[in-house]
């Protein structure tokens, strides 16, 4: 049976309902916790701030607020707060943020606890609690971190900083804060000292760094043909390609390439698709390599030819719904919607959250290429089964855009864990946020 992106959820919860909407950060989780109580999902909580549970933390963050916000009303916070401090890489720096809002909301202990965080840390290569340290204690926690960080540089000379704790300071107090402040402390104070000549550092390597400039279509042929590793760069070359340097470069002949090769060469087309459609291209749909058979298939959805919707029609045929998605997202037409929509249903989908993630990306793409093909379901589908923010805002974005967001996700929106989906959702609504 197709699933019903209509649909709005029905409170209490199901557990693992309540699971899946909390590792996404979904407004339901905590539409959830306050009107259902977190009686019998409180383990999930607890769980959830001691590891990191939200999809693709580089990307998404780690949603601090909202869940120290959950653990209020599980009653968990004096229980996160006394948890073993021992953790490393993403458990020790959402510790840390957790410890953060904690400290905002007025616990003390929450502070002592989060200066015992900053540590080096080997997972993450880095000193932990630093930034977090400054949000809360502004001048006193800066002087504090500065201390910690000039100590790890004069014992590790291999040690490499990242000033972020000096943007936090500068932006809390005022452009030029954070200098000043180990200009006063140097004298007489080694360690800040240490700390400020690798500020000083830094600053002039950012200065010195300029972009290279890009290679003739020439060069991108050769590297293609003899580099022998991966060049993620070319992806940008071919982006930023005039039509005449994407010709020269698709003049190669992909059938003699390697698999290295070959996928050199689709990652320059990635962005843009071929310069020119032809049939042999579909070829490259059915390569050996899968890494190269994903790179097809991105490279051939930018083309609006009805051999590419036969060949979608095929990938459905054979059960591969991202595939089939993909190959739509120039080439769909209006009777395609339910297709999609029943191939992106199947349970066996909606399981996995890579796979949700994918094809969420490309519904968004199609949505936006297809004007046949921008149904709220298909916007819908992403918002509620796509587990990365960064995702569901864009789908939110595009439905407040043409007003079609359903009125119960614009109130799920308002206690999203993404702050910027809460804004919109405030906007569209007129009302404060939640």
């Amino acid at each position: 049976m197709m699933l019903d992106p209509l649909a709005e959820p029905v409170y209490p919860l199901e557990k693992a309902e309540f699971a899946r909407a909390l590792a996404a950060g979904l407004g339901r989780a905590m539409i959830h916790a306050e009107r259902c109580g977190a009686e019998g999902v409180r383990d999930l909580i607890l769980d959830a701030a001691l590891d990191p549970k939200l999809y693709d933390i580089q990307c998404n963050g780690y949603g601090e607020e909202w869940l120290a916000k959950l653990c209020s009303l599980a009653g968990l916070v004096d229980t996160v707060i006394a948890a073993d401090p021992g953790g490393s890489g993403r458990e020790a720096k959402l510790r840390c943020r957790l410890l953060k809002e904690f400290g905002l909301q007025g616990h003390a202990t929450a502070r002592t606890a989060l200066r015992e965080m900053c540590r080096f840390d080997e997972e993450s290569d880095d000193m932990l609690a630093c930034d977090e340290i400054v949000e809360l204690e502004g001048e006193e926690g800066f002087i504090f971190v500065a201390e910690r960080l000039g100590e790890r540089l004069l014992a590790d000379k291999e040690f490499q900083i990242y000033p972020t704790a000096d943007r936090v300071l500068d932006e809390k107090s005022g452009e030029g804060t954070a200098m000043a402040i180990l200009e006063r402390e140097s004298p007489g104070n080694p360690r800040i000292a240490g700390y400020r000549e690798a500020v000083i550092g830094n600053q002039a390597r950012i200065v010195e760094r300029k972009e290279q400039p890009r290679p003739a279509a020439e060069q991108i042929r050769e590297m293609i043909l003899t580099s022998d590793k991966r060049l993620w760069r070319l992806r940008s070359y071919g982006e930023k390609a005039t039509m005449a340097e994407r010709l020269e470069v698709a003049s190669l002949d992909f059938t003699k390439l390697g698999a290295l090769s070959l996928e050199n060469y689709l990652n320059y087309f990635q962005e843009t698709g071929f310069p020119e459609f032809r049939e042999e291209y579909l070829e490259l749909l059915r390569t050996a390599e899968e890494r190269n058979r994903w790179r097809a298939h991105a490279v051939l959805s930018h083309h609006a030819h009805p051999a590419v919707r036969r060949a979608a029609y095929e990938a459905h045929a054979r059960g591969e719904a991202s595939y089939f998605v993909r190959l739509l997202c120039s080439s769909g037409l209006r009777e395609d919607t339910e297709p999609v929509l029943d191939a992106i249903s199947a349970p066996e989908i909606l399981a996995d959250e890579d796979e949700c993630h994918e094809i969420g990306l490309r519904l968004l793409e199609l949505v936006e290429n297809n004007p046949a093909m921008d149904d709220v379901r298909l916007l819908l589908w992403t918002y509620q089964n796509n587990p990365c923010m960064c995702c569901r805002y864009s789908a939110v974005r595009h439905m407040v855009g043409r007003s079609i967001l359903p009125e119960w996700a614009t109130g799920e929106c308002l206690a999203d864990a993404e702050e910027d989906i809460r804004k919109m959702a405030a906007e569209y609504r007129g009302a404060p946020q939640g």
